[in-house]
């Protein structure tokens, strides 16, 4: 496949994949998801959008981040275990939190 046909392919798959999930936990089953599962899926998501705001042309409209079915617990507990799997801490991200582009740091869209 050549490199649109890839995006297309991975475009197709997150839509299947957000439905699945939304579909699983509505069943109450998120218990019986495998954790290496989740853990492959959140190290992918965090190098998709890595990948996509360091190849944002510049000026370009920040990539939101989360849609508006995720609330500030959730996004929270995300960005904690994030730190605590690279051993930052509050003072780390306070550091990296100030190099940001401030289009990219907050917005009420969480973009």
């Amino acid at each position: 496949m050549s490199p649109p046909d890839e995006a297309a392919k991975l475009s197709a798959l997150l839509v299947e994949l957000h439905a699945q999930v939304e579909r699983t936990s509505e069943a109450s089953e998120i218990a019986n998801v495998p954790p290496a599962g989740v853990t492959n899926l959140i190290s992918g998501a965090v190098k998709l959008y890595a990948a996509m705001i360091e190849d944002a042309a510049p000026g370009a409209p920040a990539v939101p981040v989360i849609d508006g079915t995720v609330s500030t617990t959730e996004a929270m507990a995300m960005a904690c275990a994030l730190l605590r799997a690279h051993h930052l801490n509050p003072f780390d991200l306070a550091l990296w939190f100030s190099r940001t582009a401030p289009s990219c740091s907050r917005s009420a869209d969480g973009a």
